[in-house]
């Protein structure tokens, strides 16, 4: 018998971190799953991308709207963020990237 694709949609905490000085300084992304968000089931992979799309949007106006620094800005860490993301699993990393990039 067939198994449905399963999907979750998961929130997440992030925030830029700094990687190093190497290139004039370089950063990347950290997130830290939302524990107490319970994670959206979807079987249907365009239903779940589409509410992903609508979470994020809502997000974005939110932190237009609720929060004083953006994202990039050097004061970013006075500020909350979140992204939700679409997992193939009911149980994501608590945290991203699993390991700390390191620069080439």
């Amino acid at each position: 018998m067939h198994q449905p694709k399963r999907f979750w949609i998961h929130k997440y905490e992030v925030s830029q971190e700094y990687g190093g000085p190497e290139e004039g300084g370089w950063w990347y992304d950290l997130g830290t799953l939302v524990e107490d968000f319970v994670p959206l089931y979807f079987e249907d992979e365009d239903a779940v991308y589409e509410k992903c799309r609508e979470l994020n949007g809502a997000e974005g106006k939110r932190r237009e709207d609720d929060e004083q620094y953006g994202y990039t800005s050097v004061l970013s860490h006075m500020s909350t963020f979140y992204d939700y993301t679409v997992e193939e699993t009911a149980y994501p990393p608590k945290h991203f990237p699993e390991t700390r990039p390191h620069y080439e």
